[in-house]
């Protein structure tokens, strides 16, 4: 065999080895879609609502060393929906972190800071540990309006309208939804502060 058709004969086995490993690293990118959740859909799909402030977070191998996960310790202030008792910490599990020299990040992933306060909805993710419902959608910061002397909470998503109003599932509100009180919000969950 002459060393052109060894060549060609290479390149023609090499293209279809190629074109199977790009699909392979194409196809976890589709597994970071975020479908735009409501409110009211959320409350749906979670197990578990509190008000809570975050004490720690730290990162890690998953069981299968497989991917970085970082553990989320969150106090419970307030018991929405769910088990979760006053004072009592839950720990919260999000794709991503850093472990070393090597970091991971996941699309659409939730990130937590130690000391912010929170309204999370969440789900089961095993048995003794919570994830945020629809990836970042489920965790709400909630700050402090010393002008109005209230808390309010900002959804990272279209968790409700530019005016503050429900909006219908796959309905996408136009422009960014404003803060709401926290009271309102919870009103809204079926509960009061």
């Amino acid at each position: 065999m002459n060393p052109h058709s060894l060549r060609m004969r290479h390149r023609v086995l090499l293209v279809p080895a190629l074109l199977a490993f790009m699909a392979l690293i194409a196809a976890p990118a589709s597994a970071s879609t975020v479908i735009p959740l409501t409110l009211e859909q959320m409350e749906a799909l979670a197990s578990d609502i509190i008000v809570g402030t975050v004490q720690s977070t730290k990162a890690g191998w998953s069981k299968d060393r497989r991917l970085i996960e970082t553990r989320v310790k969150i106090r419970v202030d307030q018991s929405v929906k769910g088990k979760g008792k006053g004072g009592k910490l839950i720990t919260v599990v999000v794709a991503g972190g850093v472990v070393g020299e090597i970091g991971m990040r996941q699309s659409g992933a939730a990130v937590f800071t130690p000391g912010e306060r929170v309204l999370l909805l969440a789900e089961p993710k095993g048995p003794s540990e919570l994830r945020p419902v629809g990836l970042f959608q489920g965790k709400m910061a909630i700050k402090h309006d010393a002008a109005r002397g209230i808390d309010v909470v900002t959804p990272p998503g279209p968790a409700w309208g530019a005016d503050g109003e429900p909006v219908q599932p796959g309905i996408m509100p136009k422009g960014a939804p404003p803060a709401l009180p926290l009271k309102e919000v919870l009103r809204r969950l079926g509960t009061t502060p």
